[in-house]
């Protein structure tokens, strides 16, 4: 089995290992409205502990700041995702579908404009087992997020 393949299989175990946990152990904090907050739009966030997988709720046409942080991956639990990787295009994917952040690439994610939307996500450490701290950018304009409009 090349290491790719097993890689991908140790993502989806740990991905279903971790739900599973969160599943058990939810606890519910809603994102503070103002400057400080990095998000356009009303968010909210379920979140495990120590463990990192959360879920995050959107409302039609919420989204992050532009931010990086440790690879990710996305699952879309309700509704449908809008996101992109800078240097890509905007993408969107509907119910059950995934989307892979690449560790320390710029990169914005939210709900599309007619759907509301709930994902958990799943973050990895590196091969040390560190997480890069989440270092939250400008706004994404609403010329960019619509840029995504019928894909």
């Amino acid at each position: 089995m090349n290491w790719k393949l097993q890689r991908e299989r140790l993502r989806v175990g740990l991905f279903v290992g971790m739900v599973a946990a969160v599943a058990v152990v939810w606890v519910g904090q809603q994102t503070p409205s103002g400057q400080e907050n990095p998000f356009t739009g009303t968010s909210f966030r379920l979140e495990a502990g120590d463990v990192r997988v959360s879920s995050r709720g959107f409302e039609a046409g919420a989204r992050t700041h532009w931010h990086t942080h440790s690879e990710q991956l996305l699952f879309v639990k309700e509704g449908s995702l809008r996101y992109q990787v800078e240097g890509q295009p905007v993408r969107n994917i509907g119910l059950h579908e995934t989307a892979h952040l690449p560790r320390g690439v710029r990169h914005w994610h939210g709900a599309t404009p007619g759907e509301a939307l709930t994902h958990v996500s799943i973050t990895f450490p590196n091969a040390d087992g560190e997480h890069l701290t989440i270092e939250w950018m400008e706004p994404v304009t609403d010329d960019v997020y619509g840029s995504g409009a019928g894909q």
